[in-house]
């Protein structure tokens, strides 16, 4: 990849036509570049020219052209963790974000329930029961009364717990005699009983029990997902789904068919059953021509903050005698990471809780330190969320290139009950980017879509806000660990880029990279903060081609 640009970029001036001219936008080539009026020629999927409009006319010639005047342009913005079939299927089961207590979800499931045929599982997701009153999870009664015997499975906000009826637990054969599996936890009445509610592993006991995708679902979902993401203006998703065979499969014959709109950064799964023939596959490299990349593994050291699976070092602050959920073993752990590194992939950990970033960054000292001459496709590991990190821990992501792959909007989500879990101590550690930055750590910015909205927009608000929707708080939550524009322009753009190895041809606009753009109706670096949130992407172009135009049939 890299000889190929050089061979192209030592050419000089472009031999090949130009197929597509933008013209009279405001560019803006790279984070730290100053905007300037310049016009792009782009052929075959790449950038031919960026600069003045006379020259680009000259090279594209008989090109179409597109008028871009009153618009900006941005190297292709990428969402560098986000869950693609999830968010997709995420658009066709009942939606609980927003609902206001348990009642009004399962209400909702109700309404999805009567449209499906006698005996299917309902499903759903979005529930937070921090934003009910109380904070209590819901119970399996409440969506008893409300579905009847028809089996009901609905994932929490943040995918780390699940709240089931009673027919999905005598589906999974989960009664009061049913043990809580490593890495999980059932919740139960003061009988021992099952409540309803299962936490990270535990929810793999009905997971088992529901129908499984058909191949015709998946690429349904993974098409649905993309579109949505198109639609933002997102270029690529780097895929944090860890896709089994059957997944990755989808996702090959989408790319074979042409049909994917933007580029996906895909992960596979770590579970012993699959991990070593993929990684005997060797990795997928895609590039400008090519829209899939498979060259990563995604693992999973403990659960999340909200349903108290985060694993800590010490007993939860709301919770004493709990200390959270390592979903992994730390052996286990460890055993991926030196396989992952010695075959030449990249590992990809989700580490929320301050325990469960250090285990994730011993894993990777220990395979640095035992493969210091592993493959440089085995480099650039990752720790996904980095969200709890002890103040020991922070120095550790430079010392042996630990990229932290975190998402802005969840720190303006978590803000109003995220300190009653860690207490005034631990908060300092927590969503902390500023802090992670100045401990030399790079970063790339996501969404965890469908945890959060795939718009790219609302990620870059929070990041250089930290205020929700409504500017709240005035200032900011922990206003320290707020980025710049041009910090946050780059965690989605350039940042992501080199998180995926992609920064030799995507992550700027110049001759030679990929024609990955996206152009916004006004300009979020400039924009007074409020208006931020609302500016919608006008046009998004992926390889030379327009994935998406919002507002034209």
């Amino acid at each position: 990849m890299f000889l190929l640009l050089a061979v192209f970029l030592a050419a000089g001036e472009p031999t090949s036509p130009a197929q597509l001219l933008l013209e009279g936008g405001t560019v803006y080539t790279a984070p730290e570049a100053a905007p300037r009026k310049a016009s792009i020629a782009i052929a075959d999927g790449r950038i031919l020219f960026v600069g003045d409009p006379a020259r680009a006319r000259k090279l594209a010639a008989g090109a179409r052209v597109v008028d871009l005047t009153g618009r900006f342009v941005f190297p292709g913005w990428a969402d560098a963790h986000l869950h693609l079939a999830g968010l997709g299927k995420s658009k066709e089961v009942a939606d609980l974000r927003g609902a206001t207590d348990a009642p009004d979800a399962a209400s909702r499931i109700a309404k999805t329930a009567a449209s499906l045929p006698e005996g299917a599982w309902v499903e759903a997701g979005g529930w937070d029961q921090n934003l009910w009153p109380g904070k209590e999870f819901p119970d399996a009664r409440v969506l008893d009364r409300a579905v009847g015997r028809r089996p009901a499975a609905a994932r929490r906000v943040d995918g780390h717990a699940m709240w089931v009826n009673q027919a999905a637990l005598e589906a999974a054969g989960i009664d009061a005699t049913t043990r809580d599996p490593d890495g999980g936890r059932i919740l139960r009445r003061p009988d021992g009983s099952p409540a309803g509610v299962l936490v990270d592993n535990a929810m793999e006991l009905v997971s088992r029990a529901l129908p499984p995708p058909s191949a015709a679902d998946l690429e349904r979902r993974l098409l649905a997902g993309a579109a949505s993401c198109a639609s933002f203006g997102l270029t690529e998703v780097q895929d944090a789904s860890g896709y089994e065979p059957d997944g990755i499969a989808a996702l090959a014959r989408l790319a074979s068919r042409g049909a994917l709109p933007i580029r996906i950064y895909a992960t596979v799964s770590p579970a012993p059953e699959h991990l070593s023939a993929s990684l005997a596959k060797g990795p997928r490299v895609g590039g400008a021509a090519d829209f899939l990349t498979v060259r990563a593994v995604k693992a999973y050291a403990d659960g999340a903050l909200g349903s108290r699976g985060a694993a800590l070092l010490a007993d939860y602050s709301d919770e004493p005698g709990k200390r959270g959920l390592l979903v992994t073993s730390p052996e286990r752990l460890n055993e991926i990471a030196a396989e992952t590194r010695r075959a030449g992939w990249q590992l990809w950990i989700h580490a929320i809780g301050d325990r469960g970033n250090r285990v994730a960054l011993d894993a990777f000292e220990a395979a640095a330190l035992s493969l210091p001459d592993s493959p440089a496709g085995a480099g650039r590991p990752r720790i996904e969320h980095a969200q709890v990190v002890a103040p020991e821990d922070f120095p550790r992501f430079l010392r042996f290139g630990v990229i932290a792959s975190v998402q802005p909007t969840h720190a303006t989500s978590d803000m109003g009950w995220a300190e009653s879990r860690l207490g005034p101590g631990r908060i300092a550690g927590a969503y902390a980017w500023r802090r992670l930055k100045s401990a030399g750590a790079r970063l790339a910015g996501g969404s965890d879509a469908p945890v959060e909205s795939e718009n790219p927009m609302l990620a870059f608000y929070a990041a250089v806000t930290r205020r929700d929707a409504a500017g709240q708080p005035q200032g900011g939550w922990r206003p320290g660990e707020r980025l710049s524009r041009k910090e946050a322009l780059a965690l989605l753009t350039s940042d992501a880029a080199f998180a995926a190895f992609e920064e030799g041809w995507r992550g700027k606009i110049a001759a030679g990279y990929a024609a990955d753009l996206t152009v916004f109706a006004r300009d979020p670096m400039t924009a007074a903060e409020s208006e931020i949130p609302a500016i919608p992407a006008a046009m998004t172009i992926v390889g030379g081609r327009i994935a998406s135009e919002p507002g034209r049939p």
